[in-house]
């Protein structure tokens, strides 16, 4: 085997920076006049929200915003987009239902983000958090991934039936009907996955700065791609054009940086 084959060792050659305190992630960057955000989350798995009262979070020392759902529609701030496009084995395109930045009307998981709060410094963002009322009604909730395609399940999307966004399947179903019908013995059985998310290290971090000379936009987040986050922030979030829109991954990436910090230096650029 050669030296550079399978099962060869690999020296690592970052490790340097790392181990001398030199490396670069998002807690290391500060730029002039940085400010710091903490969304308000939804308790409830599926509700409606009723109302939002930040005119207490708006005093707190060190605020400087408070932007819900209905800002974000105002300034047309596009979705949160799913990459792929699935069709279901009947050909209809999936039937995926809207994922706004911020909530607008209703919420669909715990942890749904509803507002997001922007202050002087992190400890002054979430005590103004705390300070955002947020009535909801609260609606009954899918809870078992098996049963929601049930008649009489609670509808989280409108525009997904049954709680479906696609029907998809792959291979000959007819040659596995067959070798089932022609087997000697089936063993059936139920098996029930937790719900996984890959995190990053440093899960899903972002700084917004804006150049007001340029009128130009740079984004240091934890992604593995920062091409395609330019290219999603500009053609569907609507953020500024591609030209315009700079994306920085710093040392540890893996997740898809939250656009909330962009809005906020958008809108204060324009204010």
């Amino acid at each position: 085997m050669s030296a550079t084959g399978i099962g060869a060792p690999v020296r690592r050659k970052e490790d340097q920076r790392f181990i001398t305190g030199k490396g670069q992630y998002t807690d290391d960057i500060n730029r002039p006049g940085q400010a710091y955000a903490v969304f308000v989350r939804s308790p409830h798995a599926h509700a409606e929200i009723k109302g939002i009262d930040a005119s207490a979070a708006r005093k707190s020392p060190g605020c400087l915003a408070v932007y819900t759902g209905a800002d974000t529609a105002k300034d047309k701030v596009g979705n949160l987009i799913c990459g792929w496009m699935i069709h279901s084995k009947d050909g209809t395109p999936m039937k995926a239902g809207v994922h706004p930045v911020l909530a607008q009307g209703k919420v669909r998981y715990v942890g749904d983000h509803v507002a997001v709060v922007i202050a002087e410094t992190l400890a002054q963002a979430r005590d103004a958090a705390e300070a955002v009322q947020v009535t909801y009604n609260v609606l009954p909730a899918a809870m078992d991934a098996a049963s929601t395609q049930s008649a009489g399940q609670p509808q989280i999307h409108a525009e997904a039936p049954n709680n479906t966004v696609y029907q998809w399947h792959l291979g000959d179903k007819a040659a596995v009907d067959a070798a089932f019908a022609a087997a000697t013995h089936v063993t059936k059985i139920d098996l029930i996955n937790n719900r996984l998310i890959p995190n990053a290290i440093e899960p899903r971090a972002a700084i917004g700065d804006y150049d007001q000379g340029q009128e130009s936009f740079t984004l240091y987040t934890t992604s593995q791609n920062p091409h395609v986050t330019r290219l999603v922030l500009s053609a569907f979030i609507g953020l500024a054009p591609e030209h315009k829109l700079r994306v920085i991954a710093p040392d540890v990436g893996g997740g898809f940086g939250s656009k909330i910090f962009i809005y906020a230096m958008r809108t204060a650029a324009t204010t």
